[in-house]
């Protein structure tokens, strides 16, 4: 009577097809932050009013020969279906366990059905509400605890192993260019003040952000920089004041050498250039 995880998963994936062509097709003609707005109205009418008919199925649910019925097997309610659209946030928060939940249960149910009290049933079912709601003043059972710790210990292992990995190599590779773009201002301020006629073994005048502490040595946020016969060399310290990498920028050269001093800094010192 209950549909099959397997044939959700397929009607799953007919309505996304159908939510990727629409997303093409408005990007390529009105941008995507249109695209973006229009596909979440658009998903929202698509279900609750196509659940919410006499079909009570989308049409990938159509194509499967199933269909979206509530705790007593009677059609859905606009309002009915639009609850249910919004329980789906759950089940995404999730990454997706809520979905697969229904593998193991005995209704097939996901975590927004039990949330919406609904069930997705083949198209031709028998319905037996008395089944049902034998469990339909449950709000959590066994399995869907279960499904939320599991989501709960997924997305922390994904944080710690992906996801702030990620973000930290992120905001060391911005913060590296952005030293970099800092470097070649001063030096571009210093080579203008040596052709007006000032001494081009210190540093001359004020540079903006920077402090003056010796005549060859500017302290910046973040990091130092040298004055160095060649060129100048930045050296960018971590906030306790442990030395991450230097760059070098070479006199009359748009190059700048990024040179790691930290296992860390290596990987976006390499992307960084």
């Amino acid at each position: 009577m209950y549909a099959s995880i397997w044939k959700r998963f397929f009607a799953f994936l007919i309505d996304a097809a159908i939510f990727a062509v629409l997303f093409w097709a408005v990007a390529h003609a009105a941008g995507s932050g249109t695209a973006a707005i229009t596909l979440v109205v658009v998903i929202w009418l698509y279900y609750a009013l196509l659940e919410s008919s006499p079909m009570q199925a989308s049409l990938g649910k159509i194509i499967a020969g199933i269909k979206v019925v509530d705790h007593r097997g009677r059609r859905l309610t606009f309002w009915q279906a639009t609850e249910r659209i919004l329980s789906k946030l759950v089940t995404n928060l999730t990454f997706y366990f809520g979905f697969f939940m229904a593998a193991f249960d005995r209704r097939k149910q996901t975590l927004h059905d039990r949330i919406s009290h609904s069930a997705v049933v083949l198209k031709n079912a028998e319905f037996d509400p008395d089944d049902f709601i034998e469990e339909e003043e449950t709000s959590l059972t066994m399995v869907t605890i279960v499904s939320i710790l599991l989501a709960i210990v997924f997305v922390s292992a994904l944080l710690m192993t992906v996801s702030l990995p990620q973000y930290k190599h992120l905001a060391n590779k911005a913060q590296a260019s952005l030293v970099a773009t800092q470097v070649a201002q001063i030096q571009a301020v210093q080579a203008e003040r040596v052709q007006a006629g000032a001494d081009s073994a210190v540093w001359n005048g004020e540079f903006e952000n920077c402090q003056k502490l010796t005549p060859r040595i500017l302290k910046c946020s973040g990091f130092e920089v040298y004055l160095v016969p060649t060129g100048i060399t930045a050296a960018v310290r971590s906030p306790a004041g442990d030395l991450l990498y230097t760059l070098f920028k070479a006199d009359n050269q748009n190059r700048v050498v990024c040179t790691p001093v930290t296992p860390e800094s290596r990987t976006f010192c390499k992307e960084l250039l």
